[in-house]
């Protein structure tokens, strides 16, 4: 009995470790965890997410949920964005207004079917953000999905006021 308990902990104990390691180092996988939770069934495959953009050691990270997104259960999407300063040197973002942000929602054709800042209320507070080596910025926005379609693709974008190099894209078919 011994045996068999000890023979259901090892492989725990190793995939909890390799999750430790993997939390302290972005870089390396724990596939031995997620393999054993997806054999087992206790665990979805993760909604593919697009590759980060990197732009001059900053690098963007866009997340999208509920994923996947079914319109007949959601009225809005929430989006994510991420900015990493992966450089050793300060980093410096000015912004004119207190937008940080913009979101827009593109139909095939490419056309903006949706601007998130068109309902947004901004004042006109000029500022400078600084982002020390090794920390990131975080910003969410909530966009509304009345005016898509189930089935059809649609592009989500989001950027940066002024710093149109600093634009990331996720592509996302809704269901019904």
């Amino acid at each position: 009995m011994k045996l068999r308990a000890a023979v259901l902990l090892i492989p725990l104990l190793i995939a909890f470790s390799a999750e430790v390691r993997a939390d302290q180092n972005p870089g390396f996988a724990s596939g031995l965890m997620d393999k054993t939770l997806a054999i087992l069934h206790l665990k979805r495959a993760p909604h593919p997410s697009p590759a980060p953009l990197m732009h001059h050691q900053i690098e963007l990270k866009l997340a999208l949920t509920p994923a996947p997104l079914k319109l007949s259960e959601n009225r809005t999407v929430n989006v994510t964005v991420t900015l990493f300063n992966r450089s050793k040197k300060f980093v410096h973002f000015d912004f004119p207004t207190s937008q940080r942000i913009e979101v827009l929602v593109r139909d095939a054709a490419g056309k903006v079917v949706n601007t998130w800042s068109e309902d947004q209320s901004f004042t006109k507070d000029p500022a400078t953000i600084t982002v020390n080596p090794g920390e990131r910025l975080e910003y969410s926005a909530s966009v509304a999905t009345r005016e898509m379609t189930a089935g059809q693709p649609y592009v989500i974008e989001a950027s940066f006021p002024n710093y149109a190099e600093l634009t990331i894209q996720q592509q996302v078919i809704p269901a019904k």
